[in-house]
């Protein structure tokens, strides 16, 4: 794992014209052009509030299989996925590893009532995320009302995922499973896709797997049906193009 501090360009006549706060020219952020700008996080707050959330900073860097946390450490820090995507997993008593969440550009990780992770996370891909102490983000919500909320509601969205989890499992057969898990990746990649039909599978057939409840060989043979029956396309087996979305969003809401 890699960290470096923040950098940004020092602009001190505009912090004494007032146009900057923190001392920072906003136009010199690395912020600004951030993939995750726009994100459910950063975007709640303007440019000329951003240095707050970037001085208080440290990216991360990961390559691919490396571990950021582990299920039981002390919950001493938040992170924001930067680019790539991290696997969130519990392993059980005998070993058996289920996958809980992917994470990708702009998703919020380490969100937890108690004082240590109740969940493991590793790099799925190579990864760049920005981390901030759990202190230092808690006096930031409390500076800033905007924040605040938005953070209330990335966490009312875990919860949610988690119980379309708990149903797919539990009442949806083999494709209609994956069908729901496409149509999801579809909805949280969509707004930062350059083609909005096209899904990144960017975890390996055996992540899907274990986070599906299935095995491997039905994950492959759901898919090769979803693209005999024409909902899908798969240009690549790291990509899927949806075809027919309204057939996607029927078999994912079928009991």
């Amino acid at each position: 794992m890699k960290t470096r501090p923040p950098t940004a360009t020092e602009d001190s006549a505009a912090e004494t014209a007032g146009q900057f706060p923190f001392g920072i020219n906003v136009e010199g952020l690395p912020c600004i052009k951030c993939p995750a700008r726009t994100s459910d996080l950063c975007g709640a707050l303007s440019d000329k509030n951003l240095p707050a959330l970037f001085q208080a900073s440290t990216l991360i860097e990961l390559r691919k299989g490396e571990t950021l946390f582990l299920d039981d450490q002390p919950a001493q820090h938040i992170f924001n996925v930067i680019t790539g995507t991290i696997t969130v997993f519990r392993t059980g008593p005998s070993g058996q590893r289920q996958v809980v969440n992917f994470l990708f550009t702009g998703n919020l990780l380490g969100i937890t009532p108690e004082d240590h992770y109740g969940f493991s996370a590793e790099a799925c891909t190579t990864a760049i995320l920005c981390r901030w102490e759990r202190a230092k983000f808690e006096d930031l919500l409390i500076l800033f009302p905007n924040l605040d909320r938005q953070f209330r509601l990335i966490s009312s969205k875990v919860l949610a995922r988690s119980i379309d989890l708990a149903y797919s499992l539990g009442q949806l057969t083999a494709e209609q499973r994956l069908a729901a898990f496409i149509n999801q990746l579809h909805e949280r990649q969509s707004k930062m896709a350059s083609d909005p039909m096209t899904v990144l599978l960017t975890m390996s057939r055996a992540d899907m797997a274990d986070y599906l409840g299935l095995k491997v060989e039905t994950v492959s043979r759901a898919l090769s049906k979803l693209k005999v029956k024409g909902v899908i396309s798969l240009p690549a087996s790291d990509r899927v193009v949806i075809i027919d979305r309204d057939h996607l969003r029927r078999l994912s809401q079928s009991a």
